[in-house]
């Protein structure tokens, strides 16, 4: 699978979260009444649009598409949202394609709303994925400059209505700037860092990481991560042979642990690193562990437990993280051979995970906090369907008969 495939079929997904005992989420919300799936229009004749999906529990219109909204714009690319819906109920999607991030305001949670677009901020374009920061604004990776999506990129500051508050640029002196390609994020508050990962959206490389001081964007150091090499102590599954040992490359999605002071990383060639000492100027940074195959995509983190998507075994995979030095596996799901997982969200009560294949389907998985088992749920599915799951391979939607769509970032509404 090339880099692009790897990346432009899927989104960041995480969930900041009450943690109970062990780590695991604290069951005191309410499941969340319905799903939002930004989707592009297949053959790119029709605009892109969000999707309103009922996943109440019992409801007599449980899994089916109750409403969606054009966005007006052609071939965007429908990628990254944000990690959860926040409490004010705005939305940011991003189409990357055309470097334009969509505000949807979902304060009727079943009749979303458009608010608006835009695209550079601060002199960074193509804004890829965005995380909130306490104080309420956006913290975003720009992957590039201008029209023409020049590296290096940079991290931007925006408030809620999409206006630019700071930036700061990727450009590292002592490397090579056109590597230089913000792609995700973690924010440390309790030691002013941020740390973020650097692969190109639209080439096959990138291999660094990045740690910025949080008060003032300023950047601090510059880290390849570590090659990993055949006889490095990790494997693979038997039923999956990796073609290449080469799982510092691609760094994707990086997570804070509970300490505020860890962060945990996934590559998209299925490395999975833990990087400490974020306070030093060098910080140290450990390859743990290889997953299955050579296209791994997006994780959750919730408590001490890390839920990976792995797509060349069809699997989800729970890891025990309580020892991050020695991630251990306790649980996995397997799909059937057609579904290759590759984004996940998390409900804000913390037992249901949408997860979709970036191509057609989308499915529900039930988590149990306590153990990490992952189960899919069977009952949200198609009319008639054969297989669980929503097919986004249909003629209508609630706006038109559009066609074929491509569900990209999905996330919950808050109950």
């Amino acid at each position: 699978m090339t880099t692009v495939a790897r990346r432009t079929t899927g989104w960041l997904a995480a969930g900041l979260l009450a943690l109970g005992p062990r780590g695991a989420i604290a069951q005191s919300q309410r499941p969340a009444p319905y799903l939002y799936v930004w989707a592009g229009d297949a053959d790119s004749a029709e605009s892109d649009f969000l999707a309103v999906i009922d996943v109440r529990p019992g409801s007599p219109t449980y899994a089916r598409v109750l409403s969606t909204l054009p966005v007006g714009a052609r071939a965007t690319m429908p990628h990254h949202t944000e990690h959860q819906l926040e409490s004010d109920r705005l939305l940011f999607a991003n189409g990357f394609g055309t470097g334009r991030t969509f505000r949807f305001d979902l304060t009727r949670p079943d009749r979303p709303r458009l608010l608006g677009s835009f695209t550079e901020l601060g002199g960074f374009s193509f804004p890829h994925s965005f995380i909130r920061l306490r104080n309420g604004h956006l913290l975003a990776t720009f992957q590039g400059r201008g029209a023409g999506n020049v590296p290096p990129g940079g991290l931007v500051e925006l408030d809620r209505q999409g206006r630019l508050i700071r930036a700061t640029s990727a450009r590292a002196p002592a490397f090579d700037s056109t590597h230089m390609r913000p792609y995700s994020l973690a924010v440390l508050p309790a030691i002013d860092r941020v740390v973020s990962t650097s692969t190109d959206m639209l080439a096959d490389f990138g291999a660094h990481l990045q740690v910025w001081r949080l008060s003032d964007l300023a950047l601090l150091t510059t880290v390849e991560l570590p090659a990993t090499r055949e006889g490095d102590g990790h494997s693979h599954a038997a039923s999956v042979k990796a073609k290449r040992e080469d799982h510092h490359l691609l760094p994707g999605e990086p997570r804070v642990l509970s300490d505020g002071r860890t962060v945990l990383l996934a590559t998209f060639t299925c490395g999975f690193y833990r990087v400490t000492d974020l306070e030093r100027p060098n910080p140290r940074v450990d390859f743990l562990r290889a997953f299955g195959g050579e296209n791994c995509a997006v994780p959750v983190l919730i408590g001490s437990l890390w839920i990976q998507t792995v797509p060349d075994e069809h699997a989800l995979v729970t890891l025990d993280i309580t020892d991050s030095a020695l991630p251990r596996e306790i649980s996995r799901v397997i799909f059937d051979s057609t579904f290759s997982p590759h984004w996940l969200a998390l409900d804000n009560e913390g037992s249901r995970l949408v997860v979709n294949n970036g191509k057609n389907r989308i499915l529900l998985v039930t988590l149990d906090p306590s153990t990490g088992s992952l189960v899919i749920d069977e009952s949200f599915r198609d009319a008639a369907a054969t297989l669980p799951g929503i097919s986004f391979a249909r003629d209508a939607w609630p706006h038109g008969a559009s066609g074929n769509a491509i569900p990209h970032g999905s996330v919950f509404a808050r109950p």
